[in-house]
């Protein structure tokens, strides 16, 4: 007796987890093509132009799994894994703009005035955790927050035309013209893990297929806290387009 409900209660757990994973729960794969940036919140004065901005080629790719809840099926519960890259490259003209280059293979920290190229590409591993709302039998609304671990990380660029003040605004001249330029490279600077928060749409074109677009926001500044080579804070800001497949 003791043997046969111990058995039977076993069955029920394995049913019970396995009604869970097949009901009310809607699994998805996605692409998406990001255009944003690395960027503070409002240009700071040290920046006066931004010349020219290429967003370049960041896309992601994303499994998920939607968790339908109550007897409405109004509201869900989304989680997932999302592989994706968030880059982009500027050139700017600055005044007294905070930086450390390297010059005759020494690093020269000091304020710059002139021209400024930045090259960004780092890759993410991030986790969504998402509120999933029923607008519609088509229409989906989703908001909540996402984690990001860093894979691969590039943050670097040069300075041209112009010239950098060692230490201090009236410090030591060092002059690039002629087109003479020096390198920076802060890519070991850029922080392992982000965290911010992402809301969007979806459109159920069919059973199967969707259209989507959200906006996600890093709440944390993309270099690691000490970083004092760049005197403002940057965020990861970005509109991502895509599309979907529902098994």
């Amino acid at each position: 007796m003791i043997a046969t409900g111990y058995v039977q209660a076993q069955s029920s757990t394995s049913s019970h987890n396995t009604n869970f994973f097949r009901t009310a729960i809607d699994y998805s794969i996605q692409a998406q093509f990001s255009i944003g940036g690395s960027s503070p919140l409002g240009l700071p004065q040290t920046i006066r132009k931004i010349e020219s901005y290429n967003p370049g080629l960041q896309v992601g790719l994303e499994a998920n799994a939607t968790k339908w809840l109550g007897k409405s099926k109004n509201w869900g519960f989304r989680s997932g894994i999302r592989f994706e890259t968030k880059g982009m490259k500027t050139e700017a003209r600055v005044k007294n703009y905070l930086t450390e280059i390297v010059k005759d293979d020494a690093k020269v920290k000091g304020y710059y005035t002139g021209k400024v190229e930045t090259d960004v590409q780092n890759t993410y591993l991030s986790v969504p955790v998402l509120a999933v709302y029923k607008l519609s039998d088509r229409w989906n609304l989703y908001g909540g927050l996402y984690f990001s671990a860093l894979l691969d990380n590039t943050f670097d660029g040069n300075v041209s035309n112009g010239y950098l003040r060692q230490n201090t605004p009236t410090g030591t001249k060092i002059t690039f013209e002629k087109g003479s330029q020096a390198s920076y490279d802060f890519s070991e600077n850029v922080r392992k893990f982000q965290w911010g928060t992402q809301i969007g749409a979806e459109w159920r074109m069919n059973q199967h297929f969707k259209l989507l677009t959200d906006v996600t926001y890093g709440f944390n500044n993309i270099m690691e806290k000490d970083f004092s080579s760049i005197d403002f804070s940057m965020h990861n800001i970005y509109l991502n387009v895509g599309f979907g497949y529902n098994f």
